[in-house]
């Protein structure tokens, strides 16, 4: 009972940092008939970015009321100011020009449902299958070494990401291929992989994502 009584007080303590470190910013782009659009999504001057994927919807965490997000949506590049709102209905017309930017209540209401890319560690956060074929990695644990220095990478396939810590003690991350948890990255052959994304962030995965989570995508299951 004792032992559970101080799970449950770690729990609320971890619910409550989470909650108070991750505030929701939620976004829609589309076109002038409410069509979701697919756009690349950044803050400007800043590491963090995003998708909006074929439904439009897009989210990031902890924007500032001063932040400008740089969109790029077909050709088109755009800037919209955040100017202290919660949430962005970005609508473009036929040309991808900016028609209106307009806060919503239900973005905001949706919270961190939209939240599904999380802004990157550091600019080497995403590893992509072009970039280890040009480079000649032999192996997923040398790629993610040197693409991304935040990350430790034992000889297990276990991987820490620094920074991100675990009620005063380091953890691992979260390993996710396919949309299935696995243990290492050493059960992933890196010829079968289309992407690799590092999130400090593993909130929308309770606490096996207190460490962050390692988000892997292969070439079969990115077809799917």
């Amino acid at each position: 009972m004792k032992r559970l009584s101080i799970f449950l007080l770690l729990a609320i303590g971890f619910v409550a940092v989470c909650s108070a470190d991750s505030v929701p910013f939620n976004g829609f782009i589309c076109d002038v008939d409410g069509l979701g659009l697919k756009a690349q999504i950044a803050v400007k001057g800043s590491e963090k970015r995003t998708i909006a994927g074929k439904d439009g919807k897009f989210g990031l965490t902890n924007i500032k009321s001063d932040d400008v997000l740089e969109i790029r949506c077909k050709k088109a590049r755009l800037e919209v100011a955040v100017e202290g709102r919660k949430s962005l209905k970005i609508v473009l017309s036929e040309a991808y020009e900016l028609l209106s930017a307009t806060e919503d209540a239900e973005l905001e209401a949706a919270g961190m449902d939209y939240v599904v890319r999380r802004e990157l560690p550091t600019k080497g956060g995403v590893l992509t299958a072009e970039m280890i074929e040009r480079e000649g990695f032999s192996n997923l644990a040398d790629a993610l070494r040197a693409k991304a220095t935040s990350l430790i990478v034992d000889g297990n396939g276990t991987v820490t990401i620094r920074g991100v810590n675990s009620i005063g003690n380091p953890s691992p991350a979260l390993i996710v291929c396919d949309g299935m948890e696995i243990g290492t990255i050493n059960a992933v052959n890196i010829n079968d992989v289309a992407s690799v994304e590092i999130q400090r962030d593993g909130t929308l995965y309770g606490f096996r994502g207190v460490g962050g989570v390692i988000v892997i995508k292969t070439k079969s299951g990115a077809k799917r």
